[in-house]
């Protein structure tokens, strides 16, 4: 009589396939998988003894074993210190940027990221793990290897070098800062210098500026000649904060294409502070000169409204000629003060302020017509 056989135990062959997939796992060498031309994928570099070199195993899976048993995990450690099944490797579904997540599996002598032991940690471009105690001399070191693209990695570095230089120019600015004080701002009008020939008597340059005189407001001036020297010296003034870099990068591109220096980037505020800070700034022309008139621009913007430092401008701009302020210009040229300058008179004034020794109407008139009409 024949009996019905009885059902196979369900358990039992899924225990066996189980089984089949890890023996199968164990006898994948990773380290030896072939990957297409140009194909990205993250990587684990094991260096199994300091005297080794690392082994490659590329992840392309979704969870990994590691330890030094064969039939349990898929990348086999040969190393007395590391546990049967050591740590886990599987993917980080909620992180793009961190997409395996490392997980200690109640190893004998954890995992270490740096000297802290971790129990589990998402890997990052460039981690590097020890398998063990890192004082001990036969720990495993794992590093984790997945550069991103190049032009993220570009754009990276790019941001850490304009952060590192923002930061280094934010220090040269503090340190500069505290050698100067713009409140109250010096007051650069002193008398003027007499050099004589060797009888003593017979003065070798004429001298031009007898009082010096200032207005109280913007107001005062003449409604042509705030207007006048904006659109001529510094068309954004209200906007920038000492420094325009459009300006520069515009004069910039200008002389290159000269092949000399035809256009100048400076301020309003770059210009009032080479003229009441000379001392500082200096004379030369140079780029610690330009950034030294950066800085003082920088530090009277942070302690002056726009139309206090465009009135001190107004006052304290150097025309040519020992005159200082355009109601000392405006007196000596035209016999008049600065608030009732009629607009050519002011485009004729203003004109003189790229280069005053050069363009004032007594040391060259011809000169100073072409720029009034400029």
């Amino acid at each position: 009589m024949n009996y019905p056989r009885p059902p196979r135990n369900s358990q039992t062959i899924l225990g066996n396939i189980t089984q089949m997939v890890k023996t199968i796992h164990a006898n994948v060498n990773f380290s030896r998988l072939a990957l297409r031309p140009n194909a990205k994928v993250p990587e684990l570099w094991i260096q199994e003894t300091e005297n080794t070199p690392a082994k490659k195993y590329p992840l392309l899976g979704d969870r990994y074993l590691l330890g030094r048993s064969s039939q349990a995990c898929d990348i086999v450690i040969r190393n007395p210190l590391i546990s049967k099944i050591h740590l886990s490797v599987s993917k980080n579904t909620n992180k793009s940027n961190a997409p395996y997540i490392v997980k200690d599996e109640n190893s004998a002598n954890g995992i270490y990221n740096g000297k802290k032991q971790v129990s589990r940690m998402s890997l990052r471009h460039g981690d590097v793990l020890t398998l063990g105690p890192p004082v001990l001399a036969d720990t495993v070191k794992i590093r984790y290897v997945d550069p991103p693209v190049w032009y993220f990695q570009a754009f990276r570095y790019t941001v850490f070098g304009l952060s590192g230089l923002t930061a280094l120019i934010s220090l040269m600015i503090l340190l500069e800062w505290t050698k100067f004080q713009v409140d109250p701002l010096p007051n650069p009008i002193t008398g003027p210098v007499v050099v004589y020939a060797r009888d003593g008597q017979t003065p070798l340059r004429p001298t031009y500026r007898n009082a010096h005189y200032e207005l109280g407001r913007i107001s005062k001036f003449s409604k042509y000649l705030p207007d006048a020297v904006i659109a001529s010296e510094d068309s954004r003034f209200y906007w920038h904060f000492g420094v325009d870099p459009i300006g520069i990068t515009r004069a910039v591109l200008t002389n290159l294409r000269a092949d000399g220096i035809s256009q100048g980037g400076s301020t309003v505020t770059q210009q009032l502070s080479r003229s009441i800070f000379r001392d500082y700034v200096g004379t030369e022309d140079s780029v610690g000169r330009k950034i030294r008139e950066a800085i003082v621009s920088f530090k009277i913007e942070a302690f002056y409204s726009k139309n206090e430092i465009l009135l001190n401008y107004l006052n304290k701009v150097y025309l040519g000629l020992d005159l200082y302020g355009f109601e000392d210009a405006s007196r000596f040229y035209f016999a008049k003060s600065a608030q009732d300058l009629t607009l050519s008179e002011a485009a004729t004034l203003v004109g003189i302020l790229p280069a005053p020794n050069t363009f004032n109407p007594v040391e060259n008139y011809q000169l100073a017509i072409e720029k009034e009409m400029e």
